[in-house]
């Protein structure tokens, strides 16, 4: 066995559900080493917040670019651009107080986080390009120069 993931709860530090699973589990790993991850069970972020991000965030920001900038970037360069600037843990050196920025991949967010970003996304391209975004399911006149 190379790797399993069992859904299961803890109250009052014991777990809950699939209990029986979880001691099978540990049992068939016997005398190995383990890596054990603990992650709280959490959404995805969806298919409609993906499409709204690749049909509507990054196509604005980057019709923005190329006015404000006259750069041409590809979709896949604003959404690196866009990860770089709004999606990212800093970590501090404690010795010497630099901070280095670490990009976070999209696809490790939940919905919640996702929205987080994309309100990121939005602030980003109203500040820099002066491209007002609609929310998901807004209509917005768009004014062509």
């Amino acid at each position: 066995m190379k790797k399993t993931t069992i859904i299961t709860s803890v109250v009052n530090g014991r777990i809950k559900r699939n209990r029986h699973l979880v001691t099978k589990i540990f049992q068939a790993y016997e005398g190995k080493n383990l890596k054990l991850t603990f992650e709280s069970e959490g959404k995805k972020r969806s298919n409609p917040q993906n499409a709204y991000y690749w049909g509507v965030i990054v196509p604005l920001i980057q019709e923005g670019i190329f006015n404000e900038w006259g750069e041409y970037m590809s979709k896949e360069q604003v959404h690196e651009m866009l990860k770089y600037n709004c999606n990212y843990k800093e970590i501090v050196n404690e010795n010497t107080g630099e901070i280095i920025r670490s990009v976070r991949s999209t696809s490790d967010n939940s919905t919640i986080t996702q929205e987080d970003y994309h309100e990121k996304c939005r602030r980003l391209a109203f500040n820099y390009f002066n491209v007002e975004i609609p929310l998901p399911n807004e209509e917005l006149t768009l004014k062509f120069k």
